[in-house]
This record gives structure tokens, C-alpha cells and sequence, in this order.
């Protein structure tokens, strides 16, 4: 009969202890700094399957009832839903921090019944705060999911962007840490200083635009120096969908507020413009749309090209588009840059070999495409990033 040494007898009990501490300290909620926040020690696979990635499971975690923008002082009613429905899955927990845009607490987290609890173990990252699961509040045996209520008091000043960090587990209830599927997922609240805005300033309402005339589109944005970027897009179902391949224009210069829009040879009496400025916390866009417009047109012309999105890298310049023929040249300035047609897809793409070494980094340049049966496109505004995206 095989029998332990002393020495093994110990460690058999340590190894014991220890894994009990760790199903005790998950049952009656995590240690602190496990959402997944930037500087966090991690989030709950430390602890639950590590050897699987968070979000690999079929399930989620959600932040709800957070406000798009905060008032300072005020009390919110947040809410936190892990959801799992694959077979086995009937414990839950979650693990939940709000923090500004330097890392510090933001607020303050309160629970709101004995389902959660402000957590107390564990290392302490800053002053930040963390509210979860109470072992009342993992409802075993339970499946398809969980939702808890917690309390957010916004911070007394306004102190910027406001960034929800949370973790969730859906454990299967054996009392192990193995076999758990892990969840992480972020929100934003904007403050008064943050919050973007967007107006349409040009007069599209009503408005009858032929194929290939030219139109100035224009706007105004509030709070420039939070907008990360300006989308533009137009739908011809009446704003029902605006899809990539009806992108007008896109830029990450904040300071441009006009477009001179080509009209493209998509006819409709149901056309609408958007108009979306990005936030440099990455929130939800701002947006604006335009009245309902016509465009007119029998169709059969010769489309004309169209820019849609340029990028660099080193003296190259790459141009992506539509309707772009064999031979179109790119037009930076006034000066003609030699130009090939890419070789896998002619029509939406151009490449430049030397035209990036005459747009300096920081700058913003406007191109042009020609192509040979003389159409040209509407010119476009390229900002060049300080460093050119890999």
C-alpha cells in the first residue's frame, strides 16, 4: 500500500489549503484590481482558467444604465449582466472599477442590496475602487445568466472622461477555479468638457443634386479639442442605412469643417448626409444628419472616381477609392505623381512609390485622382500622422 512521507503529507495539506483559499476567496468575491482595467493586476482568468483567454467563451458581460454624459455629484443606478447560456454554466460573479482618464478612481461605488459587496482584499492599484459579487450574490445553481445593480456616485468635479472597467465569471458551480468562463467589457461616460458635438451648417434639405456636380458640404463641432476625427457617409433608403461603401470622407484633423463633395452617380429621391465626429475617448460619435435630398441623374454616365481613404507609409502613399481606370494618376497639389494601379484590385486602389517624401509628417496635403478619360475626382484632405500606422 503506497503510503505518504511526512514530508509529502505537508505539502498534500498546503496544496489543500491553498486551493480552498482560492475557491473561498472567488465565492465571497475576487481580490482587487481584477477587471482588466489598464494597471489592474489582470482580470478574473488570474485566478479562473488561466490557461483560456478571457472572451473566449459564448457568453458576455455588460455595463448598463451608465450615463452618456455625467452631471458631477449625481447618484446613477448602473447595471452589470453576465450572460452564458452553454451547457454547465450556473454560478456568477463579477468584478466592476470606474476610473478617469488617468488612471485614478472616478466616483464612488456603493452596493445597493447584499448581492455585492466593495471589495477589501487583495493589492490596492492607486485609489481605485472596486465593487463585486457577495457570496450571496453568485446564485448557484442558477443558468442562463445574472444581473446585479450597483450605485455610482459621479465625482464631485468634473474630472473628463469617466471609463467603466469590468471582469465577470460564468463558473459552473463545482467549487474548483477550473472550467469557468471568463468575460471582460468597458464603457465610457463623457463629462462637460468632454462631451463632442456636431452641426450640419450647409443646407441639403430639399435640395435637388445632380451626378457630378460639385457640393459644399460644411460643419461645426463644439469642444474641437476632444474630437479624435470626422466621418462622413449618405444614404439613399432615407437614413435607414449608411453603408462603407457610401463613405464621403473621413479625416483624423479635427480643425476641418468643409468638403467639396462630388456628387456620385447613385440617383435617389431619398438621399440623407451623415455627418459623425469621433471622440478621442472612443465613446459613442456624435452625429448629425441632414434632411431628406434628391439625386439626379440618368445613371448612364461614366462614374467618376472617388477617395475614400488614403494612408502612408514611408515615401509610399496608398489611395483607396472607387471607379479608378487603368492609368489614373494621383494629383497631390497640382503636381502629377507617378501612379500604378494596384495589381489584385485596380479599380479601388493606387499606389504612389515617392509621393509620401512631399507630405511631411503632421501636415495635412489635398490629393486629387485623374483618371484618363478625363473625369476627376473631388479632392481630399489627408492629414499625415507624426507616425505612419504600421
Amino acid at each position: 500500500m503506497f503510503r505518504l512521507s511526512l514530508k509529502h503529507k505537508i505539502y498534500a495539506v498546503l496544496l489543500i489549503g491553498l486551493v480552498t483559499a482560492v475557491v473561498y476567496a472567488s465565492q465571497f468575491g475576487p481580490e482587487r484590481a481584477h477587471t482588466g482595467a489598464p494597471g489592474d493586476l489582470g482580470d478574473c482568468t488570474v485566478c479562473h482558467d488561466d490557461r483560456v483567454p478571457a472572451n473566449s467563451g459564448g457568453g458576455r458581460i455588460q455595463i448598463g444604465n451608465f450615463p452618456a454624459l455625467y452631471n458631477p455629484s449625481q447618484t446613477y443606478t448602473l447595471t452589470v449582466n453576465v450572460q452564458d447560456s452553454s451547457p454547465g454554466r450556473r454560478r456568477w460573479g463579477f468584478q466592476l472599477t470606474a476610473i478617469d482618464s488617468n488612471g485614478n478612481r472616478a466616483g464612488t461605488l456603493a452596493p445597493l442590496g447584499s448581492d455585492t459587496q466593495i471589495a477589501t482584499t487583495g493589492s490596492a492599484v492607486g485609489d481605485r475602487q472596486y465593487i463585486e459579487h457577495s457570496e450571496i450574490g453568485t446564485f448557484p445553481g442558477t443558468t442562463g445568466g445574472h444581473t446585479w445593480q450597483i450605485r455610482w456616485t459621479a465625482p464631485s468635479t468634473d474630472v473628463g472622461t469617466v471609463n467603466f472597467f469590468a471582469a465577470g465569471n460564468a463558473a459552473d458551480n463545482s467549487g474548483s477555479n477550473r472550467n469557468d468562463n471568463i468575460y471582460t467589457t468597458n464603457a465610457t461616460s463623457e463629462s462637460p468638457s468632454t462631451i463632442v458635438g456636431v452641426s450640419l451648417t450647409s443646407a441639403l434639405d430639399n435640395q435637388t443634386l445632380v451626378v457630378g456636380q460639385h457640393y459644399t458640404i460644411t460643419w461645426s463641432s463644439s469642444n474641437q479639442g476632444s474630437i479624435d476625427g470626422y466621418e462622413l457617409r449618405y444614404s439613399t433608403d432615407d437614413g435607414a442605412t449608411f453603408p462603407i461603401s457610401n463613405l464621403i470622407f473621413s479625416t483624423t484633423d479635427a480643425s476641418v469643417h468643409t468638403y467639396d463633395w462630388t456628387v456620385p452617380n447613385k440617383p435617389t429621391t431619398q438621399g440623407r448626409l451623415r455627418i459623425q465626429a469621433l471622440p478621442k475617448s472612443g465613446g459613442s460619435p456624435a452625429e448629425v444628419r441632414s434632411g431628406r435630398f434628391s439625386i439626379s441623374g440618368s445613371g448612364s454616365g461614366q462614374a467618376l472616381p472617388v477617395i475614400i481613404a488614403v494612408s502612408g507609409k514611408g515615401n509610399k502613399i496608398f489611395v483607396n477609392g472607387d471607379n479608378f481606370q487603368d492609368g489614373a494618376v494621383v494629383i497631390l497639389g497640382s503636381d502629377n505623381q507617378k501612379t500604378r494601379n494596384d495589381d489584385t484590385d485596380p479599380t479601388h486602389w493606387l499606389i504612389c512609390k515617392k509621393a509620401g517624401k512631399f507630405i511631411n509628417p503632421g501636415t495635412t496635403a489635398i490629393l486629387k485622382v485623374h483618371n484618363p478619360d478625363g473625369t476627376e475626382s473631388a479632392p481630399f484632405s489627408y492629414f499625415r500622422p507624426v507616425i505612419d500606422p504600421p
